[in-house]
């Protein structure tokens, strides 16, 4: 045989050299530490729904019995300007609704830093944004569409009553001004709420620090 059939020493010794290369060791798997479970939020907030509900009947309740005293004590006129004092009481707390929905808290963060009255209550405010919008649109609006509703159809029998004209019509007449004025302003109430945002929530953040401490407000957690 030629000496090119042997197997020269060098090769085996590459060829053991990749073998043991090949061989991976063995890997030990480590105990995985057990991740705390998080605990499933509710999709329902069962305590602001019964706070809002406790609230809105209490308002509603307030609100109904002082509309009720004022028609049945002062003249048309006057009952008149107190219907549409409701329409547009429901009108301005639907814009701060909107507003509170559509404003940035980076200028009132810059405002905070800068220790501006009434900015750490705009932000307290801001992040509690579907709580405060609930509040103004759906409880105070809500409240005062009903109110005024009723106040409507009280106002047009005692038309009717006052100038003998037909009771139905003039039903008929009042809610259909009561409805297009309320979402007529609405509509124009949303518009300047979604432009001039944060001038309203800081102007509301004003209001509330005139009877509120804005330390109440402070977001910071202690040490």
């Amino acid at each position: 045989m030629d000496s090119g059939d042997k197997p020269r020493p060098n090769q085996v010794i590459e060829t053991k050299n990749t073998e043991d290369l090949s061989v991976k060791e063995p890997t030990i798997d480590k105990k995985e530490k057990p991740k705390p479970k998080e605990k499933k939020k509710s999709l329902i907030n069962w305590g602001w729904t019964m706070k809002i509900l406790v609230l809105t009947f209490s308002i509603s309740f307030v609100m109904s019995y002082l509309s009720k005293s004022v028609l049945s004590e002062v003249n048309l006129w006057v009952a008149l300007l107190v219907l549409v004092l409701f329409i547009f009481l429901g009108v301005f707390f639907d814009l701060i609704g909107t507003a509170i929905m559509s404003v940035e808290p980076k200028s009132f963060n810059s405002m905070a830093a800068k220790k501006v009255v009434g900015a750490k209550t705009a932000l307290s405010l801001i992040s509690k944004a579907p709580a405060v919008s609930n509040f103004c649109n759906d409880v105070i609006g809500d409240i005062c569409g009903v109110i005024s509703g009723t106040m409507c159809s009280v106002l047009a029998v005692e038309l009717s009553s006052a100038f003998s004209w037909n009771e139905f019509l003039v039903i008929l007449i009042c809610t259909a001004l009561t409805a297009s004025l309320t979402v007529g302003a609405k509509a124009v109430g949303k518009n300047i709420a979604i432009a001039f945002s944060d001038k309203i929530i800081y102007a509301v953040a004003r209001v509330i620090c005139f009877f509120v401490p804005e330390r109440v407000f402070d977001n910071k957690k202690k040490k």
